[in-house]
């Protein structure tokens, strides 16, 4: 049970980091295509990666000393189909007219490997066909294709990192491996009948996602600033390859960074939705849209209150109590009174709007204090395009 146990811990320990990268991507997948985030669709993806992820270390680990792998002389390949019902019938102890030779042959290696093989895809099998709704046809493909990677990895001594295979790539875990994918495939309603289809799983993502959570805005919010801060540093090394620009703000990196802050906000959520009605590219991808009251078509005028408000005055807030509590140690009590004051002032507006955002929160209303003072609010636009499809 060793040779199991010590992949299964290592996969635990290596999950959360894979499962952090795969959220992103899933998150941004579940927000475009049906507009919100169901925690038990997560919880199935979740449970296929770690799955995913066992049987990779089951497939290479131990990992053992690369000087000694160099002395092995074993053999690298197996390509006979079917040796494995050979090998069973040369070492097998299994009489059948003897049924106390039953569990002892049931224990032996030969029996065993094969076996593990088979079983080592079931899962895989039954995650095709009740998650991704894949074909008999599919499955076996992928089950295949999943089984030939494993054992490339072996033959090429993990991806040649070793001097040679330090595991047997063999035809017959190839064909056990894409049969445990078809017993999987096959015994899935039996495994699942329990659950809520995946019909079910997407028909509920659809409902809940025609109304905007603020999850799904902070996806936008940040894909929108994850683009801005790489087109940002791209301007900047270009702009400081002009000597007057270098000059204007030696010194003033900080006064650079703001302006910096300025020019972007007022691009990318100011100018930009004006031309394409709401949207950034954030939005866009996680198909929300920025709507003023009474109106097809939003105005600059409402896009500049509504992030001006977000981010000139709430967006700043921060390094206004920076710049105030660095001055608090001031000399001069005059300064250290007013630094005082504005500190408080800020952390009281910044208190303000986190309030603002747990009682959306909690109430479950969808609009914060920015789009109330500009008269907009967000939508979802997969409902939208879904009926301009079916006109």
């Amino acid at each position: 049970m060793s040779a199991y146990a010590e992949p299964i811990k290592t996969a635990m320990l290596i999950f959360p980091f894979l499962a952090f990268a795969v959220s992103f991507i899933f998150i941004i997948y579940e927000y475009r295509k049906y507009g919100t985030f169901l925690f038990r669709k997560a919880l199935i993806l979740y449970s296929f990666v770690f799955y995913l992820l066992c049987a990779y270390f089951l497939v290479i680990l131990p990992l053992p000393p690369r000087d000694e792998v160099a002395q092995y002389t074993s053999q690298i390949i197996e390509l006979r189909p079917f040796y494995s019902i050979v090998h069973f019938l040369d070492e097998t102890v299994l009489n059948i007219h003897d049924p106390s030779t039953f569990v002892p042959a049931l224990k032996q290696g030969v029996v065993l490997e094969p076996l593990f093989n088979v079983l080592l895809l079931v899962p895989f099998g039954v995650y095709l066909r009740y998650f991704f709704k894949l074909s008999f046809k599919k499955v076996i493909l992928a089950s295949f294709l999943l089984s030939l990677f494993f054992e490339l990895t072996q033959l090429t001594g993990l991806y040649f990192i070793y001097p040679r295979p330090y595991r047997l790539a063999d035809v017959n875990d190839l064909i056990n491996n894409t049969l445990g994918g078809i017993v999987g495939y096959a015994v899935t309603p039996m495994l699942t009948f329990l659950f809520p289809s995946r019909d079910e799983l997407d028909q509920a993502a659809y409902k809940k996602g025609q109304s905007v959570s603020l999850y799904r805005r902070l996806a936008a919010f940040l894909i929108d600033w994850f683009v801005i801060g790489i087109v940002q540093m791209i301007l900047m090394i270009l702009a400081n390859l002009i000597p007057s620009y270098r000059a204007w703000f030696a010194g003033y990196s900080e006064l650079e960074n703001r302006l910096w802050f300025f020019i972007m906000v007022f691009l990318v959520f100011m100018l930009m939705p004006t031309f394409t009605n709401g949207k950034t590219l954030g939005k866009k991808i996680v198909r929300i849209q920025v709507v003023e009251e009474g109106r097809e078509k939003i105005r600059f005028r409402a896009l500049f209150v509504r992030y001006g408000y977000l981010y000139f005055v709430y967006g700043l807030i921060t390094t206004y109590m920076s710049d105030s509590a660095d001055l608090l140690n001031s000399s001069n009590r005059m300064l250290q009174l007013v630094s005082l004051m504005l500190f408080l002032f800020c952390a009281l507006l910044l208190g303000l709007f986190i309030l603002n955002v747990l009682v959306v929160l909690i109430r479950r209303k969808r609009r914060l204090f920015y789009e109330n003072a500009s008269h907009t609010y967000t939508i979802s636009t997969i409902k939208r395009e879904e009926n301009a499809e079916n006109d």
